[in-house]
């Protein structure tokens, strides 16, 4: 039966014709340098979505005045610091998940404690945003289905802690946004 079957195979493919076989060896190469382009495709993209966010981010913790940095829209709610110092947290986490190895003097025990001052704070959004970024940047396609664990149920890998990390950016964002314009304070990219 075997031989049957080997037999038809040699057969079929003696009577394709050149122009067949150049056709399908083109979509093959074609196929081939498509998987290729496409590696690190979806990192690259939630990377320049962190990079935007982050810009935001960054822009609205610097037009938001220090004396507003302990403002909050009611009690036993984050303030505008504890916002800033969970996206900071939260992105250092989200970083480890991935590979990345925190920043000499982070201690993540403290850390949202730890940041007292609207410049401290700053300087700290900014690393921790290029350190997630990086981190994202450096993940391998094959590692993406890699399982990782969270301390909330569910099951994760690589690419959840990826989607996860772009989204909390852009909720916390906009958590900022509601902030300062209940301090009337406008977006400075609202303003151009």
């Amino acid at each position: 039966m075997l031989s049957v079957s080997l037999s038809l195979i040699e057969h079929y493919l003696s009577t394709i014709s050149p122009y067949i076989m150049k056709n399908l060896l083109t979509i093959a190469a074609l196929l081939f340098s498509l998987q290729a382009f496409c590696q690190g495709q979806m990192q690259k993209e939630a990377a320049g979505s962190l990079t935007f966010v982050s810009g935001h981010v960054m822009m609205l913790a610097a037009a938001i005045p220090a004396d507003k940095y302990s403002w909050a829209p009611q009690a036993g709610v984050r303030s505008v610091a504890d916002v800033c110092t969970h996206i900071i947290s939260a992105n250092y986490f989200f970083a480890s998940k991935l590979g990345a190895k925190i920043p000499d003097g982070v201690k993540m025990e403290t850390l949202e404690k730890d940041l007292k001052t609207k410049e401290a704070i700053a300087a700290e959004l900014k690393r921790s945003y290029e350190t997630v970024i990086a981190a994202v940047k450096n993940t391998k396609d094959a590692a993406l289905p890699t399982k990782v664990e969270f301390p909330f149920p569910g099951e994760f890998t690589s690419m959840s802690a990826i989607f996860i990390v772009v989204g909390h950016s852009n909720e916390h964002l906009g958590q900022l946004i509601a902030y300062s314009r209940m301090n009337e304070i406008a977006p400075p990219w609202s303003e151009k």
